[in-house]
C-alpha cells in the first residue's frame, strides 16, 4: 500500500470546442489539487453544472457554524447560476441514517419513558441517576477517582482538572482544543447533576421534578441507552424517523430565514436503501470490497491501491490518522478482528440489538456513512459530477471515502475519470479559538441568533462574504464592527441615491463622469475578484469603493443617470449575494429591504415632515415666524388627519402623531420665543417621536428632510449620546455631593477640630501639644496637624463666609 504524502496526479477537464469562448475565465480552489484551477463543466455546452453539497445529519438543531457551511455554500451557488450564468443542478442529501441518530433516538425515547413513569423523585430514581453519574464520570472524565460522590465532586474536579478549567491545555503545555473544549462540557455536565444531587441529599425541601430531570438530563440519557438500548426491534425505526423527521422540518426553516435557496432536489438515506445495498454489492463484485462472517462489508483499501488507483486524494497525509478514522466509522461501530488493514472502512453494518436495520445479501443491517453519499449522489448523478461541497471537517475520511468507494464502483479496467472534478470545502466558523460543534455543545443555534437578534440573516451573510468561504472564520468584535459598516454603508447609499433619483427631473448641464468612472472600476473589479475563486471579500470592498466615491461626490453635478445606473448595480449585486431576500439577481429597482418606511405611514408622515420642514424655515429666519404663517402651515396638516376617515389599524399611530403635532403647534401663543419653541417642538418629534416608531427625519441644508427608517448607527448614535448625558449628569450630582461635603466640613472651626480625646494638650490655636497618654506630639506629627489646621481655617472661614447673611 502507497504510504505517499502527497496528492495524486488531476486532470485537468478540456473545454469542448461549442463552448470554450463562452465561459467566463474563471478558476476555483479545488480541495483535489489545494491549488486555483480553471473550471471547466462536463457539459459540452458549457452552461449546465452537476452539483452535489453534503447536508446535515439530523439529531439536533442546526448551529452557527451550521449557517456558516450552508450560507457560504449558498453565495458560491448563486454566484455560479446569478452572475456566471450556469444553470445549476444542486442536489443536497439528508443522512438520516447514522450513528449519532441511533443514540439520540434511542436516548430520548428511554428518558421520555423513563420520566413519564416515574413523575415523582423518590429514592430509587435518585439511585439510578448517582448511577448514571458514576457511570459518566468514569467514562468521560477518567482521571477523577472511581467512585467520586456527587457531594465531592466540586472540590476534586478543582483539583485534577485545574489546568483546563484555568484556560490551559489538558497536558499543562500548548493552548487548548477541541478536546479540552469536551473536557470542559463534560465538567459543566456532571457539575449540573452533581449540584442537583447535592441539594437534594441535604436539603428537607422537595425539588420540583421538571428542575430535577433537566439538571440530570445529560449524564441519564446514555445509562438509560445502556439498560435498555438492545431492546429495540431492528424493524422498529419509528423512534428514529420521529426524531429525523423534527429535526429536518427545524433544519430547513432555519437554513430558509438565513435566505438559503432550497435545493433543486433531496436525497435522504430512507429513501435510497435499495441503490445503496446495489452500490455495495458491485464494489464486492469488482473486489474493491470484502465481507466479514457477522455480515458486515469492508472497503479493501489495498486491493484498490493494487488496481492503480489512489486512496485519500483530498488529505493523504491524514489516510493514518486513527483518530479520525474512528470519528469516521461512528460510536456504534462492531470491533472486528477480520479487517485486512485497519484503515479499512465500513459499507455495511451488520445490525446490533436496538440498532434499525434493513435485508441485504448479507444479512440485516444498515449503511456505513460514506457509502450513502456515494450511492446517492451517483443515482441523481451519474458517473461524474462537476462539483461536490461539505464542510472542511469532511474532507478526511469522509470525502476520501466517497471519493474511492465511487471510484471503485464506476471501476473498468482502471480507465476511469474522476468522480468529481472539483471539491470544494468551507472553512470552519470558530468561537474562541474551538470550532463550533454539536457534540461540543458550544454553539448558538441558528434559531436563537436570530431570535435574540444578536444576528440577522443579512448581517451574518455580510459576515460570511467578508471573512470569503474556504478559510476559516473566528467572529471577533472587529469583524462584527466592519459587517455592520458595510450594511449601514450601503443602507445610506441606498436611502441617498434613491433619494437623489426621485428629486431630479433633468441631467441637463450635468458633465461630471466621476460616477461613471467608478462604477466601471468596479464592474471590472467584482468580475475579476469573483473569477478568482470567488473572491467575495475582494468583490464586498469593490462595492464600497464605489459607494465611497459617491459619498464624496458633490452630488448637485452628477447626472442622475449615473446615480441610478450605479445604484442599480450595486442593487444587483447584492441580490446576487443573497441579501435581499427573494429579489431576483436583476432588476431596475434601487437597494434592499429595510430602507423604506411603512407604507401605513407614508400618508401621514410624508406630510409631517413636509409641514415640518416649512415650520423650521420660517422659524430659523430673522424676522421670525407670523402667527398667519403657523396658522397656513398647520391647516395642509389637519386637513390630512380630517380627510382620512377609515383609517386601518397599523396607520393610527401614524395619524394620532400628526394629529398631536398640529395640536402643540397650533396651540402656541404668540410670544418672542415662539420660534424656539417651534423648533424645539420639530426636534422633538424627529428625535423622540418618530425615532421610538423606528422612523428618522434627517434634515439636509437646502432640501426637505428625508424620511429614512432608523438603522443601527443612529440607535447607536443615540445611545452614546444618551450615555455622554448621563455621564455629565452624574459628574455634576457628584461635584455638588462634594461641595456639600467641604460645605459641612467646612462648619466645624479650625480652633475646635482637634479637641477630642485623642489629646490631652493644646496651644492657643487649638493645635495639640500632647496626646491622650500625656505624651508630647512629634515634630512630624506636629507639623502635619499644623497643615490640617490651616486647611481647615480656610474651610471654615468659605463656610462663615458664605453664611454671612444667615447669621445676621
Amino acid at each position: 500500500m502507497s504510504t505517499t504524502r502527497q496528492q495524486p496526479p488531476w486532470n485537468q477537464p478540456q473545454p469542448h470546442a461549442e463552448s470554450a469562448s463562452r465561459l467566463p475565465p474563471l478558476k476555483i480552489y479545488n480541495s483535489l489539487t489545494r491549488s486555483k484551477v480553471p473550471f471547466v463543466p462536463l457539459d459540452p455546452s458549457g452552461r449546465k453544472v452537476t452539483w452535489y453539497a453534503c447536508g446535515p445529519t439530523v439529531y439536533d438543531d442546526a448551529h452557527l457554524g451550521h449557517a456558516r457551511n450552508y450560507v457560504s455554500n449558498d453565495i458560491l451557488r448563486r454566484i455560479m447560476r446569478d452572475y456566471f450564468n450556469f444553470d445549476v443542478q444542486f442536489i443536497m442529501n439528508i443522512t438520516d441514517v447514522d450513528d449519532k441518530i441511533i443514540s439520540r433516538g434511542r436516548q430520548q425515547h428511554f428518558f421520555t419513558e423513563y420520566v413519564n413513569s416515574h413523575p415523582s423523585i423518590d429514592d430509587d430514581v435518585i439511585s439510578t441517576v448517582r448511577a448514571a453519574f458514576a457511570a459518566y464520570l468514569e467514562k468521560k472524565l477518567p482521571l477523577l477517582e472511581a467512585g467520586l460522590t456527587p457531594e465531592r465532586y466540586s472540590d476534586e474536579v478543582e483539583k485534577v482538572y485545574a489546568a483546563i478549567l484555568n484556560g490551559g491545555a489538558l497536558d499543562g503545555s500548548g493552548k487548548p482544543g477541541d478536546d479540552e473544549a469536551k473536557i470542559k462540557m463534560h465538567i459543566k455536565t456532571a457539575a449540573s447533576a452533581a449540584n442537583v444531587l447535592s441539594t437534594i441529599a441535604t436539603s428537607k425541601e422537595s425539588i420540583l421534578s421538571e428542575t430535577f430531570y433537566k439538571n440530570v438530563q445529560d449524564v441519564l440519557l446514555e445509562h438509560l441507552d445502556s439498560l435498555y438500548g438492545s431492546s429495540i426491534r431492528g424493524e422498529d425505526r419509528s423512534i428514529f424517523t420521529k426524531l429525523t423527521k423534527t429535526y429536518e422540518d427545524r433544519f430547513m426553516k432555519d437554513i430558509r430565514d438565513l435566505n438559503v435557496l432550497d435545493p433543486d432536489a433531496v436525497t435522504r438515506v430512507t429513501e435510497y436503501m435499495p441503490e445503496i445495498v446495489q452500490f455495495v454489492e458491485r464494489i464486492v463484485q469488482h473486489k474493491f470490497a470484502y465481507v466479514t462472517s457477522d455480515g458486515s462489508v469492508y472497503f479493501d483499501i489495498t486491493a484498490f491501491e493494487a488496481s492503480g488507483n489512489s486512496y485519500a486524494r483530498l488529505e493523504p497525509w491524514n489516510r493514518n490518522d486513527t483518530k479520525l478514522q474512528a470519528e469516521g466509522e461512528g460510536a456504534l461501530i462492531n470491533r472486528t478482528t477480520e479487517k485486512r488493514s485497519p484503515a479499512d472502512f465500513a459499507l455495511w453494518k451488520a445490525s446490533k440489538a436496538g440498532e434499525p436495520s434493513w435485508p441485504s445479501p448479507w444479512g440485516d443491517g444498515r449503511p456505513g456513512w460514506h457509502i450513502e453519499c456515494s450511492a446517492m449522489a451517483s443515482a441523481k448523478l451519474g458517473k461524474q459530477m462537476d462539483i461536490h461541497s461539505g464542510g472542511i471537517d469532511l474532507a478526511f475520511p469522509h470525502h476520501d471515502n466517497e471519493l474511492a468507494q465511487s471510484e471503485a464502483y464506476w471501476h473498468e479496467n482502471c480507465a476511469h475519470d474522476h468522480w468529481v472534478n472539483y471539491f470544494l470545502h468551507m472553512g470552519h466558523l470558530s468561537i474562541q479559538g474551538s470550532k463550533m460543534s454539536k457534540s461540543l455543545k458550544n454553539f448558538t443555534t441558528i434559531r436563537e441568533a436570530l431570535d435574540k437578534g444578536d444576528w440577522t440573516p443579512r448581517s451574518l451573510r455580510i459576515v460570511f462574504l467578508l471573512g470569503g468561504w474556504k478559510d476559516g472564520i473566528e467572529i471577533t468584535e472587529d469583524l462584527v464592527k466592519a459587517g455592520n459598516a458595510w450594511e449601514e454603508k450601503a443602507n445610506n447609499f441606498f436611502i441617498n441615491a434613491r433619494d437623489s433619483v426621485a428629486q431630479t427631473n433633468s441631467d441637463a448641464g450635468s458633465t461630471d463622469d466621476t460616477l461613471a468612472t467608478a462604477l466601471k472600476s468596479a464592474q471590472d473589479a467584482v468580475y475579476q475578484n469573483l473569477c478568482d475563486s470567488f473572491n467575495t471579500a475582494g468583490a464586498m470592498y469593490a462595492i464600497s469603493e464605489l459607494i465611497s466615491k459617491y459619498n464624496i461626490s458633490n452630488k448637485s453635478t452628477l447626472p442622475v443617470k449615473d446615480v441610478q445606473e450605479a445604484a442599480v448595480w450595486v442593487t444587483s449585486m447584492v441580490n446576487i449575494f443573497g441579501l435581499n431576500g427573494s429579489a431576483l439577481p436583476v432588476i431596475a429597482e434601487i437597494g434592499w429591504s429595510g430602507i423604506d418606511i411603512p407604507d401605513a405611514s407614508k400618508p401621514y408622515l410624508y406630510p409631517l415632515s413636509t409641514m415640518r420642514d416649512s415650520l423650521r424655515e420660517a422659524a430659523r429666519a430673522k424676522s421670525g415666524i407670523s402667527e398667519e404663517a403657523i396658522k397656513s402651515i398647520v391647516e395642509k396638516g389637519t386637513a390630512v388627519v380630517k380627510q382620512t376617515l377609515d383609517v386601518p389599524e397599523e396607520a393610527e399611530v401614524y395619524k394620532n402623531l400628526l394629529s398631536d403635532f398640529c395640536t402643540k403647534i397650533s396651540s402656541l401663543k404668540q410670544t418672542d420665543s415662539v420660534s424656539k419653541e417651534i423648533l424645539s417642538l420639530c426636534d422633538r418629534v424627529r428625535d423622540i417621536d418618530l425615532f421610538d416608531l423606528g422612523i428618522y427625519l434627517e434634515d439636509r441644508d437646502n432640501q426637505p428632510a428625508l424620511v429614512r427608517p432608523v438603522t443601527r448607527e443612529l440607535i447607536q448614535a443615540r445611545e452614546e449620546k444618551a450615555a455622554r448625558a448621563h455621564q455629565k449628569q452624574i459628574e455634576r450630582e457628584n461635584k455638588e455631593k462634594e461641595s456639600l461635603k467641604r460645605a459641612e466640613r467646612g462648619k466645624i472651626s479650625h480652633l475646635d477640630m482637634f479637641r477630642t480625646n485623642e489629646y490631652s494638650a493644646w496651644d492657643d490655636d487649638g493645635i495639640p501639644t500632647k496626646d491622650a497618654a500625656g505624651e508630647e506630639v512629634t515634630k512630624s506629627r506636629s507639623k502635619k496637624l499644623k497643615k490640617d489646621w490651616e486647611r481647615q481655617k480656610k474651610a471654615h472661614e468659605a463656610w462663615l463666609a458664605s453664611n454671612r447673611g444667615n447669621f445676621s
